[in-house]
């Protein structure tokens, strides 16, 4: 059997915060102090409340990740060196702490150049935490690249049905998405608001049939297949633009800020979509785009209960929301978010997020012909989604 070696980083970092620990648990201690208690350490040492804190955390860190999350800067550290002295802790103790703090600085400098970059590197050291860091990092991001491309929206929407058709063999799709509380942040910004695509595995082939509107009845002439019920007034004005594999809706430019505030939604169906496994053809993926910074996005997938073969699906986040891209095998992003089986129920799970959102599901399903009573629901909810990404739900096709 052959021995998975552990990175340099990781053993160094391991090293380096089980010293500092130790190191900085045995100055509290030789101070009298409790180490769970800041008071504690505030009073016996005589640190701010703040940097008491930091040192306890530190010592009752369970994960590495936190320790380097949470240690003081270089004023903190000399504030703290300060204190001891003052304290009369043992020459010792501050000599091993002194050590310690160096070995970190060290780390610093061998692996990363400076402590911001650190940090993120020390966030693979463990998963317990790391999710809000994770969701720190996203919301940095959103508001980079809302300033950047001069737009946002609260939330990103993909709801999906996947239905027996009438060939054995064979699937209809129900794909509705859409923006919520969109903005323009600069007025001369045009948007991408919908795609819709089927290819085989490589993405050298269209599969199923064309696309149709989920609600024929508010279909207009140059418009896409919006779900009007559910959109803001004025309806938005769009232009839209076909490819080889796939069709896309923009929005126009218009209004600023909230003024210019729309939501959103479109529905389309595509029958005739094989779902048993050939040469070329081997995985069912469902993709949700995130193709605008927003606040959060929420991946809803409904299979029919015969479709036992997507139970449960697999989570993928790859970069951009090229469709060509994705068939090619886009770059798989870290993605922590869990998946959640919503089971098979007579109605809709609501999202507090969204207060129409059992309104929405209910009508999906009706346009759709369908009871959600029958389905099986998978959702993903993910707070500053990575702008640009693709969120996929993806399962073996099954042979015939």
């Amino acid at each position: 059997m052959t021995e998975v070696k552990m990175p340099q980083f990781t053993a160094d970092a391991f090293e380096v915060t089980r010293t500092l620990r130790g190191a900085f648990t045995e100055v509290v201690q030789s101070a009298g102090a409790d180490p769970s208690t800041p008071q504690s350490i505030v009073r016996e040492i005589g640190l701010n409340k703040n940097l008491a804190w930091k040192i306890s955390r530190i010592i009752q860190a369970e994960d590495d990740a936190t320790v380097l999350d949470l240690m003081p800067g270089a004023s903190g550290i000399e504030i703290f060196f300060k204190a001891m002295n003052k304290s009369g802790i043992d020459e010792d103790c501050i000599s091993r702490a002194r050590k310690a703090v160096d070995s970190y600085k060290e780390l610093i400098r061998t692996h990363a150049g400076d402590r911001a970059t650190l940090e993120m590197m020390g966030n693979e050291l463990d998963d317990s935490g790391s999710q809000h860091r994770d969701e720190q990092h996203r919301k940095l991001l959103f508001r980079g690249a809302s300033y950047v491309w001069g737009a946002q929206a609260r939330a990103v929407l993909k709801i999906g049905i996947v239905m027996p058709s009438e060939r054995p063999g064979y699937a209809d799709f129900v794909s509705v998405g859409g923006f919520l509380d969109f903005r323009r942040l600069r007025p001369e910004v045009t948007w991408t608001m919908a795609r819709r695509s089927s290819n085989n595995d490589v993405g050298d082939e269209k599969l199923g049939r064309e696309l149709e509107p989920l609600d024929p009845a508010a279909l207009r002439d140059g418009t896409p297949p919006l779900l009007t019920e559910f959109c803001s007034e004025p309806l938005p004005e769009f232009r839209a633009k076909e490819s080889k594999h796939s069709v896309r809706y923009d929005l126009v430019e218009g209004e600023i800020g909230n003024t210019g505030l729309l939501t959103c939604l479109m529905g389309m169906v595509q029958r005739g979509v094989p779902i048993v496994r050939t040469i070329d053809n081997t995985m069912g993926i469902h993709s949700a785009r995130c193709e605008v910074p927003a606040e959060m996005m929420l991946m809803d997938m409904y299979f029919h209960e015969s479709m036992s073969f997507a139970f449960p699906p697999t989570v993928t986040l790859r970069s951009g929301t090229d469709p060509d891209e994705q068939s090619m095998g886009a770059q798989e992003l870290a993605f922590k978010d869990r998946l959640i089986d919503l089971g098979m129920t007579n109605s809709a799970q609501a999202v507090f997020e969204i207060p129409n959102y059992r309104q929405i599901i209910e009508r999906v399903f009706s346009l759709a012909g369908q009871s959600i009573g029958d389905y099986r629901g998978y959702r993903v909810k993910t707070s500053y989604p990575v702008f640009p990404s693709t969120l996929e739900m993806s399962y073996e096709l099954p042979a015939e």
